[in-house]
């Protein structure tokens, strides 16, 4: 999910850019997006200590009270990753728009395709959150294209693929569990395991680790190979940490 905040008291502008926003993701359906508009620069700030912040943030420049820059200057002072494009009717503030590390600068009034331009600038550091995405062979002989980073991991029964997602459960009825796990492995390297035979694991479902068994977060378990506790354990630690902590074991 891509949050998008947008702060300018113009409301026909603040209208005008949330119809450009909608108009620019129907070309990208990959990304989800949650778009919040203020035409008010206190109640934006009240948000921004209240939610955290948001991924992209478009600001008028000019506003009464408090100015698009100050803005811009307590997130930067917070340290958030975010993304800042600006909207004003002078070029003059442009100098001090990009010393606030600005990715755009758009002049009022402007084109769908120069403010289009400037949301392709802020979106690239989001680029890596696109969906990657397999494809599964069904039984009804249909085929369905589901999120990898759904899947909570899956088992080998008899001549079936049983994929568990975080959205229901798949039989992949052609694929081995061999080429689902060099898939993942390329599209999300070392996310997901082989805990036993006959089982593929995302690491990211996992909640606890046993000597004899993982337990997912959706309650499900899944055996571990003989011996392979320690090993598993560590590669579970490692990968907890190198993103947004782990649980407690």
């Amino acid at each position: 999910m891509i949050s998008i905040a947008i702060c300018d008291d113009q409301s026909m502008y603040l209208e005008k850019i949330e119809k450009a926003i909608s108009e620019y993701f129907i070309n990208f359906p990959e990304y989800q997006v949650r778009v919040s508009g203020f035409c008010n620069s206190s109640v934006f700030l009240d948000e921004l200590e209240k939610t955290g912040g948001w991924d992209i943030v478009i600001l008028d420049i000019c506003m009464p009270g408090i100015s698009g820059t100050e803005i811009a200057r307590e997130i930067r002072r917070r340290h958030d990753r975010t993304e800042i494009i600006f909207i004003s009717v002078s070029s003059d503030y442009a100098l001090a728009a990009f010393a606030l590390k600005a990715v755009h600068y758009v002049l009022k009034p402007f084109s769908s395709a120069e403010f289009h331009e400037a949301l392709s600038r802020a979106l690239l550091p989001f680029s890596d959150r696109k969906p990657r995405r397999i494809l599964l062979h069904l039984a009804s002989g249909s085929i369905q294209s589901i999120d990898a980073s759904s899947i909570l991991y899956i088992e080998s029964i008899a001549y079936r693929r049983v994929v568990h997602t975080s959205k229901g459960v798949f039989e992949e009825t052609r694929r081995t569990l061999s080429s689902f796990l060099e898939e993942l492995g390329d599209l999300f390297p070392g996310q997901f395991i082989q805990p036993y035979r006959g089982y593929i694991v995302n690491l990211e479902a996992i909640r606890t680790i046993s000597p004899d068994h993982i337990t997912l977060q959706s309650g499900d378990s899944v055996p571990i190979k003989r011996g392979d506790f320690r090993k598993l354990r560590e590669s579970y630690f490692k990968w907890s940490f190198r993103d947004e902590g782990a649980d407690v074991l």
